[in-house]
């Protein structure tokens, strides 16, 4: 009876100890730099008047520069800053084109009322896409100062040839998909430039369909190559699901991955993936917000993949801090 207790515990012991060689990070490269994916390029930091941060917000707080989201000037000061990705959103206009704009109304930003969608290019065109920020003291900052401002997605990657974005397409677009697809097609004309295309299911769905070339993903296909992950990557087994793609997790979260984070990385690196980090999950509507040095510290030392940040202009420093 105890031989075979001793023999079990034995079994068991080699086990875990194989297992841990196969997931530790100990002994693999650590020394890479984050790849930098500015959220909205070099913005202010929304401050939410209310808990549903899926909803229209404008108030801020005031970064001590006078750049807005979503805008020429914008993008090009997150490229100057360091960002290898710039983050941009696009939403459907009444003409067909697509605005780079975040909300589905123009209340919020904008001195218009109404959605996006009812808007020509033309109309859009003339509005100051930062009127309506303000304050918590009730100052406007930028308002006045982004008249005209708001560009289509064809301006925006003609302008920046070479330039790498995530394109966060936040309508579900039905028959324009095609559309879309044709765009961003067209510019992946240079081997040094990525577009990631991110959606929601059936627009990410019909975009694979329609050009399978495309990098395009969602949050039900970020969720299903984890959740695979999980259940096979133990054996350092990369599933289908997470191979030519991109994946993400909450920095908060990210631990519990297997083989994280370097081996991780590593693992979806020679599986044609890239692996992105966010903001520590907080709440179901809002999980980025304020963006502090302690984000920083919670991405590794050496770590490789990519993160998303609030702060083009100040994670560098922060991570230099952290270290």
């Amino acid at each position: 009876m105890k031989k075979r207790y001793r023999t079990w515990l034995l079994t068991v012991l080699v086990g875990l100890t194989a297992l841990w060689l196969n997931n530790t990070s100990l002994f693999t490269d650590g020394t890479g730099q984050p790849i930098l994916i500015a959220h909205r390029g070099l913005a202010h930091e929304m401050d939410p008047e209310h808990e549903d941060y899926r909803s229209c917000i404008s108030r801020i707080h005031n970064a001590g520069h006078s750049f807005i989201e979503n805008t020429m000037p914008s993008i090009k000061a997150a490229f100057d800053l360091g960002a290898a990705f710039v983050e941009i959103d696009v939403r459907q206009t009444a003409d067909g084109q697509f605005a780079v704009f975040h909300d589905d109304v123009l209340d919020c930003k904008t001195e218009a009322k109404g959605l996006i969608a009812d808007r020509s290019m033309k109309e859009l065109k003339t509005l100051d896409v930062g009127y309506g920020y303000f304050t918590s003291d009730g100052a406007h900052p930028l308002r006045g100062l982004g008249v005209g401002l708001m560009p289509t997605l064809e301006e925006v990657l003609d302008h920046f040839p070479t330039g790498s974005f995530v394109i966060n397409v936040k309508d579900n677009l039905g028959p324009r998909t095609a559309a879309l697809a044709q765009i961003v097609e067209a510019r992946e004309n240079n081997e040094n430039r990525e577009l990631l295309i991110f959606g929601d299911n059936r627009t990410v769905s019909a975009l694979r369909r329609i050009r399978p070339s495309l990098l395009a993903i969602s949050r039900q296909s970020v969720r299903t190559c984890v959740r695979n992950y999980m259940i096979l990557g133990w054996s350092g087994h990369v599933p289908d699901s997470c191979r030519n793609t991109a994946t993400g997790m909450y920095a908060n979260y990210a631990w519990g991955l297997w083989g994280w984070p370097h081996r991780f990385v590593d693992r979806m690196e020679r599986a044609g993936t890239l692996v992105i980090l966010t903001h520590p999950y907080q709440t179901a509507s809002i999980h980025d917000l304020p963006e502090t040095p302690s984000y920083a510290k919670m991405i590794p030392e050496g770590y490789s993949g990519a993160v998303i940040t609030n702060r083009i202009d100040k994670i560098e420093d922060w991570l230099s801090g952290a270290r």
